[in-house]
């Protein structure tokens, strides 16, 4: 009794299992792969619906045991056969994935590229538009004579050149940053310490900057994602981290350029990294896209009190 129950029990649970595959045919638009294997399920139904009948059979029409072996030998055939044609779809799907891969490394590369040009046409409107500006300013202020004025419009004047100075200045500094001329010119180890004397300096940190590449140059890409990555380190650095020395490495090795950004501040756990910096520069999350783009890999270390550590590995062979 309890045979028959089982074998009933298995039987309505093939059944189910086959009409469900089936139904879902029409769902894989006919796939090959998915009709073998349902008619692997169809048979296994009739297999067991088979073996419960015979239960109940006083004279038997087929031989149980030669027709349940045939039926295992079609099943398994089909479902051999399907595995095969599902292996195709998995490769397929491989492919499917590195092309998105693909795609979406040349989403980033446009936008990345398209944010260089926007920075680039700014920095030359600002250069070429208020420049000038500035300086004819300037020049129209120095030609004021002095000794024409009283004390306190001379101090005005004077005072007038000396804010006219500064806001020339700060005009080529955010020129800079938004279109590294230094980078164009000299180079990445040149713009990176140029970069690093500016931060640094009136904070008063101690900055050691190493490399083995001199003036090598890499592709624009390269150099403007490297560029833009440590400076977001060190702008960190600067704003967050209460630090006294920063160490920036930028080696070359037979198959990678390998920049690594350590400094000893106050560090934290990466998640209140990522918040800061996305609301304050970049964020880890633009770094890590910039790395991507390039096909490399990124490794962060921090905690509370341990300082920070950053490793990029960027392939150039």
């Amino acid at each position: 009794m309890l045979l028959k129950f089982a074998l009933l029990l298995s039987m309505l649970i093939q059944l189910g299992a086959t009409i469900l595959a089936v139904s879902l045919i029409r769902r894989t638009r006919y796939n090959i792969a998915w009709i073998l294997i349902s008619a692997g399920f169809v048979l296994m139904a009739v297999r067991r619906l088979f073996e419960f009948s015979t239960l109940f059979w006083e004279s038997q029409l087929f031989d149980r045991e030669s027709v349940n072996t045939w039926l295992g030998i079609l099943i398994s055939v089909l479902v051999f056969i399907g595995v095969i044609f599902i292996r195709q779809i998995f490769n397929l799907q491989d492919q499917i994935d590195q092309l998105r891969q693909e795609s979406e490394k040349r989403v980033l590369s446009a936008v990345i590229q398209g944010e260089e040009k926007a920075r680039a046409n700014f920095a030359r409107e600002l250069h070429d538009g208020l420049g000038p500006i500035l300086s004819s300013v300037k020049m129209t202020m120095s030609a004021v004579d002095p000794n024409q004025l009283d004390g306190q419009n001379r101090t005005f004047v004077e005072r007038s050149c000396m804010l006219a100075d500064e806001a020339v200045v700060s005009l080529r500094e955010i020129s800079d940053h938004l279109s590294p001329h230094l980078l164009k010119n000299y180079g990445l180890v040149k713009a990176v310490k140029t970069v690093a004397a500016q931060l640094f300096q009136p904070s008063r940190i101690d900055c050691q900057v190493n490399s083995n590449i001199g003036n090598k140059r890499y592709p624009d890409t390269i150099e403007i994602s490297l560029y833009r990555i440590t400076s977001e380190l060190m702008n960190n650095t600067v704003k967050h981290a209460n630090a006294s020395k920063v160490k920036i490495s930028l080696q070359q090795t037979d198959q990678f350029f390998q920049l690594r950004y350590r400094d000893n501040g106050k560090g934290a756990d990466e998640k209140s990294i990522s918040i800061e910096r996305s609301q304050n520069g970049m964020g880890l999350e633009n770094i890590r896209s910039r790395v991507k783009m390039l096909n490399g890999y990124l490794l962060i270390e921090t905690s509370p009190g341990n300082g920070f550590f950053a490793n990029i590995l960027i392939p150039v062979s």
